[in-house]
């Protein structure tokens, strides 16, 4: 018999309070079969539920059954799922392999009869683990790759330190909704992500026609705001020189531009900022808050001043919290992304044969911003993140699970010792907890002395941080100007077929270093 029996007969044709009664007309002394006829109730399932309820409503059956050939009781079990899950909400989940070897190894250190099968493998059973899984709705899933940044970044006090920003701005400007913008960048190729399709049952190979192999990276500038319009956004082609061509379909009131690779950098944000003014006609006296990432083009002096100058209040997000934090990677930039692919594959499909290129995609991403840049969407970010309305209670502790790993311990005060933690094995009873063979992760001590500054929230336009920044560049200038110039020297090289000596240019950072000879340098290379 399988161990997840399914009862093929309807047993629970007759409701309790029927069969309740006639059980107490037996009780009084009439005979059972009397009672089944004259109440129209089975005669058996009336008997059986007399048997079990004749001992003060102890259940029988197969669940009783099951529940004596358990392995572990239910609070042991319990203690067992629990620290799964604690595992998977601090993003270190075990394979299911890995849960098998855990329970086994459970199971061993704390003497409990376990199955022959499972000394044999050194695991739990196929069947138990899903069973236990089903018991205690846990499911395998595919995990998301998630750097160490992200999940020790994500903490209490680091957004904390935002919100307090956040509020510090709101609370000096009185920022209504339509004043309070996010931006950021995000990029689009001419090739789509294919999604399901529906085709024959057991094919082992399904294609969906792309028109290349490699794409091209195209770099777009977004900026929304809190009431749920959207700017236009900017291009930036990987092209050498910008044309204006290449904006052709584009949405109405963009802007392009091109570098070599196709990323932002310092010019072209500023560029984008001089954009956004236009659109939102800031000024000093009518001033707007801009929510952006610490990015080095957002961070740089130029792009600082314009915003200074104009009444642009530049909030930075705390690094590697994007993900929870900006409004645009929240509810915007997936949906553009899904919209995006919808688009290139309907233009794949109506231009068979045809290859789409970086000059096809602004018509598409205009398909796809129509759609994505919707009211409710940017809405939706504002409000998922706290910025608007205002909540800094917007996430829990669940949302700062990832990042226990790294909470250390208060460092001792002089005169105090902390408590030796406790050893495995060591809880009270003699019980060993899961904890106990799998430990909950936990980052080592952090190093008294680093030289890496601290990059946290900041508001860049406050003039203690523009001070910080022009005295930044000042510094990185005149370490620049230490540095020894390039020299530009011969060496000769001989020429067996000439009797002419030819010679070879290197640039040499010391002036004083001796010259390589062409042994030497053939053998360098």
């Amino acid at each position: 018999m399988p161990r997840t029996y399914k009862r093929k007969t309807d047993r629970a044709s007759q409701s309790r309070a029927v069969l309740e009664r006639a059980a107490e007309e037996v009780r009084k002394g009439r005979p059972i079969r009397a009672v089944a006829r004259d109440m129209r109730v089975d005669r058996m399932t009336l008997t059986r539920f007399i048997e079990k309820t004749k001992d003060g409503g102890r259940e029988t059956g197969y669940a009783n059954l099951a529940l004596a050939h358990m392995v572990f009781n239910s609070s042991i079990e319990a203690d067992l799922a629990s620290h799964i899950k604690t595992l998977s909400f601090q993003f270190h989940s075990l394979s299911p392999v890995k849960c098998r070897q855990l329970a086994y190894e459970f199971g061993k250190l704390n003497n409990i009869t376990i199955p022959d099968n499972w000394h044999n493998n050194e695991r739990a059973g196929m069947e138990w683990f899903q069973s236990f899984m089903k018991r205690h709705k846990l499911s395998c899933r595919m995990p998301e790759a998630t750097s160490i940044g992200r999940q020790t970044a994500f903490n209490r006090h680091t957004v904390g330190e935002f919100y307090d920003n956040l509020a510090t701005v709101m609370d000096r400007y009185k920022f209504p909704p339509n004043r309070i913008y996010n931006v950021d960048e995000t990029g689009v190729t001419d090739i789509q992500k294919p999604k399901q399709v529906v085709t024959e049952r057991g094919r082992k190979q399904v294609g969906s026609v792309t028109s290349k192999e490699r794409g091209e990276l195209i770099t777009l500038i977004c900026a929304v705001n809190a009431l749920g319009n959207a700017v236009p956004p900017l291009f930036i082609f990987p092209r050498v020189r910008f044309h204006s061509h290449f904006l052709k379909g584009s949405p109405v009131g963009s802007i392009g531009c091109s570098t070599k690779s196709g990323w932002t950098n310092q010019e072209i944000f500023v560029t984008f900022l001089k954009h956004l003014i236009q659109h939102t006609n800031c000024c000093p006296t009518t001033p707007l808050l801009l929510i952006l990432d610490n990015h080095d083009s957002h961070v740089a002096l130029e792009a600082v001043n314009v915003a200074k100058e104009n009444g642009i209040i530049m909030l930075t997000l705390p690094p590697h919290t994007s993900h929870q934090l900006q409004p645009l990677d929240k509810s915007v930039f997936g949906p553009l992304k899904r919209y995006y692919n919808r688009a290139v594959d309907g233009w794949m499909r109506s231009n068979p044969g045809k290859v789409a290129t970086i000059y096809d995609v602004p018509e598409m991403v205009n398909t796809a911003f129509r759609s994505a840049m919707s009211r409710q969407n940017i809405q939706s970010g504002f409000e998922a993140t706290g910025i608007f309305p205002y909540n800094r209670e917007k996430f829990t502790d669940a949302d700062f699970e990832p990042a226990e790993v790294s909470n250390r311990p208060a460092p001792a005060q002089p005169g105090q010792q902390h408590d030796a933690p406790a050893s495995p094995g060591q809880e009270t009873g003699g019980y060993q907890s899961p904890a106990s063979i799998m430990p909950l992760p936990k980052a080592a001590p952090r190093k008294a002395l680093t030289k890496r500054k601290r990059v946290k929230t900041r508001i860049l336009t406050d003039t203690p941080v523009k001070e910080e920044l022009e005295r930044m560049r000042e510094l990185k200038k005149t370490k620049e100007l230490k540095k020894p110039p390039k020299v530009r020297r011969k060496i000769p090289v001989e020429n067996e077929d000439s009797s002419s000596d030819d010679t070879r240019v290197t640039f040499d950072d010391d002036p004083d270093s001796p010259c390589m000879t062409s042994d030497e340098e053939d053998q360098s290379l």
